[in-house]
């Protein structure tokens, strides 16, 4: 894809007025941060506006959403949740969408066996986020 082609398929990407900008390069970073730690496997994949397929690391909706997690707190702290919620991004099917969002104008690949649905309730997002901020006092309660 040239650099024309990468700038309309952006353009393409912010019709779906729930997320920014941002949000797609946070799933881009999500992406690459998974295949830089040697997530997934080879798998045959498949771009919407080709019919060859290709060899390429293929990331499960089930571990692109953990790292999704991990990416967010490490890069955004105790402030990962309202962050996250910022680029519109409440649950693990949002991330599910924009994904599929970038699959459609060609910055992402699928495998045939590749569903949207692969991203619904993986886990509470806000939850996961909530939790790696969780502290525990174990001192001497005040009277």
């Amino acid at each position: 894809m040239n650099k024309s082609e990468e700038n309309a398929a952006y353009v393409a990407l912010l019709k779906d007025k729930r997320f920014k900008f941002e949000t797609y390069l946070f799933v881009n970073e999500v992406l690459e941060r998974a295949t830089s730690q040697g997530v997934g496997e080879l798998k045959e994949t498949e771009l919407d506006d080709s019919d060859e397929p290709d060899v390429d690391v293929h990331i499960t909706g089930r571990q692109l959403c953990r790292i999704a997690v991990e990416h967010a707190v490490e890069q955004y702290g105790a402030m990962a949740r309202v962050t996250l919620e910022r680029l519109g991004l409440y649950t693990t099917g949002d991330i599910g969408d924009a994904v599929f969002n970038m699959i459609e104008v060609g910055l992402m690949a699928k495998t045939a066996d590749d569903a949207r649905e692969d991203f619904d309730a993986v886990f509470d997002l806000g939850d996961e986020l909530d939790a790696a901020f969780q502290f525990a006092y174990e001192g001497r309660k005040r009277d």
